[in-house]
């Protein structure tokens, strides 16, 4: 399983040379979350000189989201907002990446393989473990920048102008308990606030790629990242003014809120071989943190 994460600044994170099979060409990576258990991962990758690969199949359910620069898949040409989502075992055509490309890379159930091959899609059984019914996973292709930001699809226009950019949505989800992946670019406007405390029964992750949101758990800025397990609560969000606040979102399933009001956090106990003026209390759980975001500031007894 992945840890929780809270406030990871990936330029906190070392470069590692990227885990791609079958390229030719140079790119390195930072890992933002890695499942040791199934090769699971969230990494962003950099491309240091061209790179390209020829048609074949992940192993594992793939998902790019480009930053900066442009991707060749087949004869479609993606830049900057551009996304693919390649479920494992179905044939992608080749792949050019401009030199400088900067991405998301995800990965879910399985590792950084890939094998060759030229027959066409329709000579592979494909599932794809995001996808939640038993018919063959498709490749999905989207250009977000024209899309247009549509209102919270889970909590509708009373959602304070929350505005979402859906690329993937599992098509069999609501039909098998609204389970099934889900990812989204997400845009909270100057100023944006929500003052509830809320927990879900989906994990739930995210990369800031623009602007500032303060919350309990800290501040994200960009680069800032996380990956909360379900059901840890969390809340009271505000957005910066100037330029509120962008990221992209990956859930495994619908993101129902469960809010919790009049919230509190109470830790007491009596002190047995230390000095409670001199040493704050350690809470058990704490997530995953890095240097740069600060530290988590627990004063008390």
């Amino acid at each position: 399983m992945r840890p929780h994460v809270e406030c990871i600044q990936e330029a906190d994170l070392c470069w590692h040379e990227a885990e791609f099979a079958r390229g030719e060409g140079k790119a390195k990576q930072r890992n933002l979350s890695y499942d040791e258990e199934d090769g699971s991962a969230s990494t962003r990758v950099v491309f240091e000189s061209a790179w390209s690969r020829p048609g074949g199949y992940h192993h594992a359910d793939v998902e790019w989201y480009i930053m900066e620069g442009m991707i060749k898949i087949g004869d479609q040409l993606l830049g900057k907002g551009g996304y693919f989502r390649a479920p494992a075992g179905l044939r992608v055509p080749q792949i050019d990446v401009q030199e400088g490309t900067d991405i998301l890379l995800f990965r879910e159930y399985g590792d950084w393989g890939f094998s060759l091959s030229d027959k066409d899609q329709s000579d592979f059984v494909s599932r794809g473990g995001n996808t939640a019914s038993d018919e063959p996973g498709e490749l999905t292709i989207v250009d977000s920048n024209k899309l247009e930001w549509m209102p919270n699809v889970y909590e509708g226009d009373t959602q304070r102008f929350l505005k979402l950019k859906p690329l993937f949505i599992d098509p069999a989800a609501p039909d098998n308990n609204n389970s099934g992946f889900v990812s989204m670019a997400c845009w909270a406007p100057p100023g944006w606030s929500d003052n509830r405390m809320v927990h879900h029964p989906v994990f739930e992750e995210a990369y800031s790629t623009a602007g500032v949101l303060a919350y309990n758990f800290g501040s994200l800025g960009a680069g800032t990242y996380f990956f909360r397990p379900a059901l840890v609560k969390h809340g009271h969000f505000v957005a910066g003014e100037e330029r509120g606040w962008s990221g992209f979102f990956r859930l495994d399933g619908s993101l129902v809120n469960w809010i919790t009001i009049n919230e509190r956090v109470v830790i007491e106990g009596d002190a047995l071989n230390y000095d409670p003026e001199t040493q704050a209390s350690v809470i058990a759980g704490i997530p995953v943190r890095s240097k740069s975001t600060g530290p988590w500031g627990l004063d008390g007894q």
